[in-house]
């Protein structure tokens, strides 16, 4: 059975599950990839019956790493250019390409919305390199690695490996994260996916 999906790579407190929980956006299912206890927290007390909240992110791997600043929005498992540390918290991470091939179907229609404070681009080349990108039907990336001095050749590398992907398969959110709340930016993007796609 066909679902409309929405994946939220990076959930931290809700910012988005809060947007997509619309019913007239009509999602099925949505499911919030996050590895902070505290986080996890607060989204459980936001989700409905479609909610389900995973207890770890997605990376490239299986494994515990330890994420610097974890109650914030820019919790990252890079320590970021002139970032105040504000603690740290071992937190459990899961191969993006593993959880998709046993919980993502081709028949189903996937929204991937990606800000996970650096951890985008490895997640995209594991996808990519799997051919489990395939089963993404739009896509919107925050490249946080430019907040990392090591990490910040990696947006240019990404952009060109999905070149030949184009608008709405494949958004960035400084073209389409726009209006003055976090709730409106993600509508905007959500609408001009729906206008697109009505319009062909």
């Amino acid at each position: 059975m066909s679902r409309r999906l929405f994946l939220d790579v990076g959930a931290n407190n809700g910012q988005t599950l809060a947007a997509v929980l619309d019913p007239a956006l009509a999602f099925d299912a949505i499911v919030c990839f996050e590895p902070v206890k505290i986080c996890r927290e607060r989204l459980a007390k936001l989700a409905d019956g479609r909610v389900k909240v995973e207890p770890f992110g997605l990376w490239n791997r299986d494994c515990e790493e330890m994420l610097f600043n974890p109650d914030t929005k820019g919790g990252s498992l890079w320590r970021k250019d002139n970032a105040t540390d504000k603690g740290i918290e071992l937190c459990q991470f899961r191969k993006a390409s593993d959880w998709f091939a046993k919980n993502v179907t081709y028949a189903d229609t996937v929204f991937l919305k990606l800000n996970c404070e650096g951890a985008e681009c490895d997640i995209l080349d594991d996808l990519l390199d799997s051919c489990e990108f395939e089963k993404v039907s739009f896509a919107m990336i925050d490249f946080d690695v430019r907040k990392i001095r090591s990490q910040k050749h990696r947006e240019a590398e990404l952009r060109q490996r999905l070149a030949h992907i184009p608008f709405p398969r494949v958004a960035f959110s400084r073209d389409v994260m726009v209006g003055e709340t976090h709730n409106a930016r993600i509508r905007h993007w959500l609408d001009l996916v729906e206008q697109k796609v009505i319009a062909t």
